[in-house]
């Protein structure tokens, strides 16, 4: 708790400024993946304590599913989360996506080669992704980084591999 500021009190967003304290955003309620965008909404209230009440604050973030391709919530079907991601060009970005969710997810990735080394990204699909489906010019170099991850071990994550972005989405829709 802060005697001036924002923090978070079980689960919950609060402030302190010179009227006293006072709970502002329950976590539950923000749509948005992660710590950073708690951190993120954390930032926003203290910007606009006074100026924006807590009620259009509640209202924005019960709506805001996210910027166009970065963790974008693009809908849920039968009860599986669908995220646009595509944004996450670079190993550091992909494992900033994998690092914003509690539980093991499906993903699809590979695309241009940038001739950008992959071994960060190695661990963190092994730490992270339940299922690996690998598509374009980098997938062998993502392959390689998971397998050579310390914590692998055959078939965790399983690893699928696709010429046709297509086919690859179609997987991924299958097993989830």
């Amino acid at each position: 708790e802060l005697p001036h500021g924002v923090y978070l009190k079980a689960g919950v967003i609060w402030i302190t400024n010179q009227d006293g304290s006072r709970p502002v955003l329950p976590l539950k309620d923000i749509l948005l993946p992660g710590d950073h965008n708690v951190e993120n909404y954390m930032a926003a209230i203290g910007a606009v304590d006074g100026l924006v009440s807590d009620e259009i604050i509640r209202s924005f973030a019960a709506k805001f599913s996210g910027v166009e391709h970065r963790i974008e919530l693009v809908r849920t079907v039968n009860g599986v989360r669908y995220y646009n991601d595509s944004i996450a060009s670079s190993p550091s970005r992909t494992i900033a996506g994998l690092r914003s969710f509690q539980d093991k997810v499906i993903l699809i990735a590979g695309g241009y080669d940038k001739q950008i080394p992959f071994d960060s990204l190695g661990p963190e699909i092994v730490s992270h992704v339940k299922l690996l489906v690998l598509t374009g010019a980098t997938a062998d170099k993502i392959r390689a980084s998971v397998e050579r991850a310390p914590d692998y071990t055959p078939g965790k994550p399983e690893i699928l591999c696709y010429h046709d972005f297509e086919a690859a989405i179609l997987a991924a829709c299958r097993q989830a």
